[in-house]
């Protein structure tokens, strides 16, 4: 997987989406610069459930690739409303898909021998939105962000630890983002990141407190104390069953 480079931070880091249309004169088009899960249909057909507008779109570039269900991509998408030919499936809407940039979705890691917040500094940390996606079988949480290169050895990383195990009485989990820089040597690399949450209970409020450490950020609802910043947001995934 290549990463993107700092060449497109702006837009990257920013959390930017690019969305033109079209729409009268014997046009209706639509264009946007989104990320977005794969998912298969019955038959094995690849397609992806685009972040930012909620469509769900499919390519002969996406045919061609080996994705697994569930990985994240970012990715410019165009769409030819008036020119769809034969669809897949309903609402399954045939589209140039290009720029193709596959990026991690990593679960959550539970580990209850953390008692105290340790992270390196990350040097950018954005979220983007939509920030929480409920998607089929999970939730996830999509971040934006600036890390370090190194020199050698292992590649500097951003984990999302449960430190311990959540109590449905309290009504609220707290995460931490840990990141470890590596060998870091001057030059430093952007890319997007998703994490798994963990199964909260359904179609209740969840405050959900995340610890981390950042030079730069983009946080609104944000606090900090002598270990690290931190942010929370509302945790409510639907019911399917109802």
């Amino acid at each position: 997987m290549k990463a993107l480079k700092i060449t497109a931070a702006l837009s990257l880091l920013g959390g930017i989406f690019l969305l033109t249309s079209c729409l009268g004169d014997g046009g209706n088009t639509m264009s946007v610069y989104s990320t977005g899960s794969i998912y298969k249909t019955e038959t094995g057909t690849t397609y992806m459930y685009v972040d930012y507008t909620g469509m769900l779109v499919t390519s002969t570039e996406l045919q061609s690739e080996d994705f697994d269900e569930g990985d994240r991509l970012l990715a410019t998408i165009a769409i030819d409303f008036d020119n769809q030919g034969t669809q897949i499936a309903d609402y399954i809407y045939n589209a140039s898909i290009s720029g193709i940039h596959q990026f991690d979705c990593n679960s959550y890691i539970f580990d209850n021998t953390m008692t105290q917040y340790q992270s390196d500094t990350i040097p950018t940390l954005y979220a983007i939105e939509p920030f929480v996606n409920y998607r089929k079988d999970d939730t996830i949480l999509t971040f934006a962000y600036l890390k370090d290169d190194v020199e050698s050895g292992d590649p500097s990383s951003l984990k999302l630890v449960q430190p311990k195990p959540f109590e449905t009485t309290a009504q609220t989990d707290t995460l931490y983002l840990v990141y470890e820089k590596g060998n870091v040597k001057e030059s430093k690399t952007s890319d997007y990141i998703s994490f798994k949450l963990p199964q909260y209970p359904v179609d209740t409020d969840i405050k959900v407190v995340v610890r981390y450490r950042a030079e730069i950020s983009n946080f609104t609802q944000v606090g900090s104390d002598k270990t690290s910043k931190y942010f929370s947001f509302t945790y409510n995934r639907p019911d399917s069953s109802n």
